[in-house]
């Protein structure tokens, strides 16, 4: 036998995880469609929406440029549909791509959903460890999410705040400033005036600055498993760009370093990690580099004599910050290489 054909059989061995999106209408739900019909190892049965979604859900080939258009063809039932299925064995994975707090109250009307052989809820509802769920970020927890069967998804801002701060977390001695710009997908595709285009063109602001943003207690919960037990102050900004996360983070380091030996620290931390970019020095995250694949692109220089870390990143908001680490986890849930069905490389719309 050949090694290619060993492959192929080894590939052919891996689990296989029919999969039912609920929240399909959403920007996440869509891109994960997307990603998902590209993908070996998945059999996208059902796009699950809620009744007032049906008209939107129907529209999915255009939610966003590069949807594929096949997601129009697999069949597009409601909720309580969904029952008979799980319980015959055709769908054995649920991925929720719902509003904070949606999933939770589904769980609480529908009992029958827990039976799920696999769950990846990409809101926050459970992303305290509640309920038996564990952290979804790869990078820094996939021993524990490759044994697990439901897996909470991080949130956008916080996989970015993360992944730029991992590598030196345990040498922060000190409260955390994050400040970033994110594309108005992030809020979602329900129509509000904040995020309509007469507000949003031309026009960047900040929004829920200081402790207020519900993603904070997540960031500040996430670097304490990472060694920064500290608090987390947040300043979230618009831009007028459809999706993309740059942020950048600073704390005080316990001992001083030079930029070389941060980035260097980064460097040793990251390599081999397929999804993860250190750039080279000189050069600084954009969101046009990341846009449509799962990769973040961090870069890091030290301020004040080498007292204060400064780390920048670059995610996609709707693929590395949803639904593409979705598709990560599900990798590893299913034993299959983290890289199988995503891109390491942007596309320009």
């Amino acid at each position: 036998m050949s090694t290619l054909q060993a492959a192929a059989q080894a590939v052919q061995a891996k689990k296989t995880a029919r999969v039912a999106v609920i929240g399909a209408a959403g920007y996440s739900g869509g891109e994960f469609a997307r990603l998902a019909l590209e993908h070996p190892g998945v059999v996208l049965e059902a796009l699950v929406v809620r009744s007032k979604e049906v008209e939107a859900a129907q529209t999915i080939e255009t939610a966003l440029p590069g949807v594929d258009p096949r997601a129009v063809d697999v069949p597009m039932i409601e909720v309580p549909e969904l029952k008979q299925r799980l319980a015959e064995g055709g769908v054995d994975t649920l991925v929720a791509a719902l509003p904070h707090g949606t999933w939770k109250r589904l769980l609480e009307e529908h009992a029958w959903l827990a039976g799920a052989e696999r769950v990846i809820d990409l809101s926050s509802d459970h992303r305290d460890g509640s309920a038996g769920y564990v952290y979804g970020l790869p990078e820094a927890f996939r021993g524990d999410i490759a044994k697990a069967s439901r897996i909470a998804n991080p949130g956008c801002y916080p996989t970015a705040a993360a992944l730029a701060l991992l590598p030196l977390a345990g040498s922060i001695d000190g409260p955390v400033t994050v400040t970033a710009l994110s594309g108005v997908s992030g809020a979602g595709r329900g129509p509000k005036l904040k995020t309509s285009f007469v507000e949003v063109e031309g026009n960047a602001s900040f929004y829920e600055v200081g402790t207020t943003h519900g993603h904070v207690a997540e960031m500040a919960r996430t670097l304490a498993k990472l060694g920064a037990p500290y608090e987390v102050a947040f300043a979230p900004a618009l831009a007028p760009m459809a999706r993309g996360i740059l942020l950048s983070a600073q704390a005080h380091l316990k001992n001083a370093m030079t930029p070389e030996e941060a980035r260097d620290a980064y460097a040793a931390r990251y390599e081999g990690e397929p999804f993860v970019r250190v750039l080279e020095p000189g050069k600084w995250p954009t969101t046009a580099q990341v846009r449509g694949s799962n990769r973040v692109d961090v870069q890091v220089t030290t301020l004040f004599g080498g007292t204060t870390l400064l780390a920048t990143a670059a995610i996609d908001n709707l693929a590395k910050g949803a639904a593409s680490q979705a598709l990560q986890n599900l990798n590893l849930l299913l034993g299959w290489p983290e890289t199988t069905g995503l891109s390491r490389h942007g596309r320009p719309a």
